[in-house]
């Protein structure tokens, strides 16, 4: 239990590690708990990095069987150091994240990360407030066999699953990212969303694989600004059913959204397949 009336700074965070090696985290049954209200009061200078587990540069980890609750910012954040640009070899298993102020997972920089039978729930507090969400800071980061396996996530804020790559760069390593057999349900956002693959962004694959998304609030999958000369972006038989259900019937959403924003990021848009999908809906729109 994180100790009452602490971790004033902005930054401070129930477990920290940076550029350290073989690391095991294990607790099945066990609570890893912070004070979240009290971080989000007038008590605590404005902040989203008082994660519960923050690990930079960091090899060789695994973090198994733990409930993660209540941070000041991500249940887990996998991110980088300016000595090593990444986190490589990293298992997270078993694992709950509950009711963070910004994520349930944050992946900045990684390689050789595998998520496996997490759920992620009831994010809220500050934006991007998704489930989990791949997002680098820096063009020489990574995102390279990243899997994200027999994962839910439910009642985000916002999206269940984010990817944004923006500050990436065609120097950045092709990225290879990959969502199996997931479960996001209930959000107030989007089910997934994938932006800022830019026209001088990375290469590579990023897949959904027997995916299922229901009953979100906006969209089911929202892509936008997404080159078609950078990653490509494919969903396999995946399945979406009664989401954008916030929309009145004159207006009533989209499930799928597929939208260019900004040219700045890309003028030629496109780069997505869809292999074997469905969408369930009983209202009259696209």
């Amino acid at each position: 239990l994180a100790k009452k009336d602490a971790y004033k700074g902005g930054g401070d965070s129930l477990f920290t590690a940076r550029n350290a090696e073989n690391i095991t985290v294990r607790g099945y049954g066990t609570r890893l708990r912070m004070h979240k209200a009290d971080y989000q009061s007038k008590d605590y200078e404005k902040a989203e990095w008082r994660m519960t587990l923050d690990f930079s540069g960091c090899k060789n980890v695994r973090i198994e069987g733990l409930s993660l609750e209540n941070s000041g910012g991500d249940g887990i954040y996998v991110g980088a150091t300016d000595e090593r640009p990444w986190c490589e070899d990293m298992v997270i298993r078993d694992v709950l994240c509950w009711n963070h102020h910004r994520q349930g997972i944050s992946v900045i920089s990684a390689v050789n990360l595998l998520i496996e039978n997490c759920t992620m729930v009831g994010t809220r507090g500050t934006a991007p407030q998704a489930g989990i969400d791949l997002e680098p800071n820096r063009a020489e980061e990574k995102l390279v066999n990243v899997v994200v396996r027999n994962c839910a996530m439910a009642n985000n804020a916002g999206a269940g699953i984010l990817v944004y790559l923006k500050p990436m760069k065609k120097t950045t390593e092709p990225v290879s990212i990959l969502f199996e057999n997931c479960h996001v349900r209930s959000g107030r956002d989007q089910g997934i969303a994938v932006g800022a693959v830019g026209d001088d962004g990375p290469g590579g694959l990023i897949e959904f694989r027997n995916c299922t998304i229901e009953n979100t609030r906006h969209g089911g999958t929202f892509v936008y600004d997404k080159s078609a000369e950078g990653a490509l972006v494919r969903f396999v038989n995946c399945k979406w059913r009664n989401v954008a259900t916030v929309g009145p019937d004159r207006d009533p959403g989209t499930p799928i959204l597929i939208t260019l924003m900004r040219e700045s990021v890309t003028k030629k848009h496109g780069g997505i397949e869809f292999v074997d999908c469905a969408v369930y809906d009983h209202r009259d729109r696209p």
